[in-house]
């Protein structure tokens, strides 16, 4: 009896510390993988460049050079660190994952990280939690090797199982020890100090830009500035269906009953621009946000607090008004938007 042929699907190399170093897929160039703080940093696959910008544990952006050109894109994230969002200047893109962290083989092959921030091994589809040392199989729901601190120590009774049957309040980056999915705040701040080059005044200068924004103060103060500008700018379109320009006209307002006045005149112009193409259906509520999140991050230098939360806010923005704006394509309320326009329209003065 003749044994079966059979043929390699990849090769895979360890370092010193058993971290994988090289990965071959068959009939590919090899890839190989470079650490710092015995976190991913950068993948090399030929004459294109994967890299992570992140700061304690939070991803910030990803960096993809090829040999004609260099792309950039900052990286939305989820409490567990998973991906959802990234957006370059000309392009973005939304990810999505089960509970277990399988998404669409169409967003599989992007070079940056995915589900808890780990990225996809390009032979098998699965997770290699802990640089390499146990490969997760979101399809199955589990480990492909059993847990070495089984059955007696952390790994729990179930040698194989991820997150003890709870993917969605806890991450296993080692392989080998969960752990709860939320953040800190005083390590997102960290983390903003040191990326940005902040001062420790300014770290907690987000907090209070943040509260200036989300609690209203005295709602008695009248707009002063841009802010006056911009919500002079917003009166033509009244009680608009728009998510964007509802939220917009709140912010503003509750930034101005605490006489914040961090916002420019060239800031509010864009703006007022925003929602008027929000509100005309010209652009779509998440792309709004988005627009408003990647002006802010542009400002991240000159700006320091009060740009990062400005990107933070619209970013949330962009993934909270994205499942509404399919709701009305789904019911159908989208379709009546240009019927109630036409209305407004016939109901002005001297309009026959």
């Amino acid at each position: 009896m003749s044994s079966p042929d059979v043929s390699p699907l990849g090769l895979y190399r360890y370092d010193a510390v058993d971290r994988l170093a090289t990965c071959q897929p068959a009939d590919q160039t090899s890839i190989r993988r470079f650490y710092q703080l015995n976190r991913l940093a950068t993948a090399v696959q030929g004459n294109t460049r994967h890299s992570v910008i992140q700061a304690d544990d939070l991803l910030l952006a990803a960096q993809r050079v090829g040999p004609d050109q260099t792309l950039t894109g900052l990286l939305a994230t989820d409490q567990a660190n998973s991906v959802l969002h990234s957006v370059e200047a000309m392009w973005s893109q939304a990810f999505a994952y089960s509970p277990y962290g399988l998404r669409s083989p169409q967003t599989a092959a992007v070079g940056i990280p995915g589900f808890t921030g780990q990225t996809i091994d390009p032979v098998t589809g699965h997770y290699l939690l802990g640089n390499g040392v146990r490969a997760f199989n979101p399809t199955l729901m589990r480990f492909n090797s059993p847990d070495a601190l089984s059955p007696f120590g952390e790994g729990g009774l179930n040698a194989y199982a991820y997150c003890e049957g709870d993917p969605v309040n806890y991450s296993d980056p080692s392989g080998q020890n969960i752990r709860a999915v939320i953040i800190p705040i005083s390590l997102l701040g960290s983390a903003m100090r040191k990326t940005f080059g902040l001062s420790r005044d300014a770290g907690e200068g987000f907090f209070e830009v943040a509260y200036k924004g989300l609690v209203p103060g005295d709602v008695s103060l009248a707009l002063k500035g841009p802010r006056a500008q911009l919500d002079k700018a917003l009166e033509p379109l009244g009680d608009s269906s728009s998510l964007f320009v509802r939220a917009l006209r709140q912010v503003n307002n509750t930034f101005g009953s605490n006489n914040d006045q961090n916002l420019t005149l060239k800031q509010a112009f864009h703006y007022a621009k925003l929602a008027k193409q929000a509100a005309s259906g010209e652009i779509s509520d998440p792309t709004a946000f988005m627009r408003a999140a990647i002006s802010w991050a542009k400002n991240l230098p000159r700006q320091g607090p009060v740009a990062f939360v400005g990107m933070v806010l619209n970013s949330g923005g962009t993934l909270f008004s994205g499942p509404a704006q399919i709701a009305k394509y789904k019911t159908g309320a989208a379709l009546m938007k240009p019927v109630q326009q036409a209305k407004a329209i016939r109901s002005t003065t001297r309009t026959p």
